[in-house]
């Protein structure tokens, strides 16, 4: 289980509140990433926080798990399917394998990216992977965080 902090910017419906995040914070997956200085998530605000105070939320390992494979390890196996068919169709019509095999990669990124939607909206529908917050912090670990944010 991975842990992180954050700051409530906005209680929603239904249990959930935004949580702006730090790029150091373990959620976030490219705390490299251009823009990753403020990400918002939502989550499962089960213990009532309010809007303004520092709170640490949980995320299952298994859900991280499964966003690393959706957006990672999918489209390169869709990329390197794609560029082996193409440099297989290249070499079987007598066409330039390597412009094949490029098309077939374009091919492959493009079926990835659809397949990436269908099925993120139809786990997503079935699975819950939003984070939960469960713990409100004291107001030196309060003074901490917002020093990070």
């Amino acid at each position: 289980m991975r842990v992180g902090e954050g700051i409530i910017e906005e209680i929603l419906e239904d249990g959930l509140a935004k949580v702006r995040v730090n790029k150091d914070s373990v959620y976030v997956v490219c705390g490299s990433c251009f823009g990753a200085e403020r990400v918002v998530i939502t989550a499962h605000n089960k213990i009532g926080a309010q809007k303004g105070e520092n709170i640490q939320y949980h995320v299952e390992d298994s859900h991280l798990i499964y966003g690393s494979f959706l957006c990672f390890i999918l489209p390169l196996l869709f990329i390197a399917v794609g560029a082996g068919s193409g440099y297989g169709i290249g070499i079987e019509l007598g066409y330039n394998m390597v412009l094949c095999a490029i098309g077939g990669a374009i091919i492959g990124i493009l079926i990835s990216m659809g397949f990436w939607k269908l099925v993120d909206r139809n786990i997503s529908a079935m699975v819950d992977s939003r984070p939960c917050i469960y713990k409100i912090l004291e107001s030196e670990e309060n003074d901490e965080m917002e020093e990070d944010i």
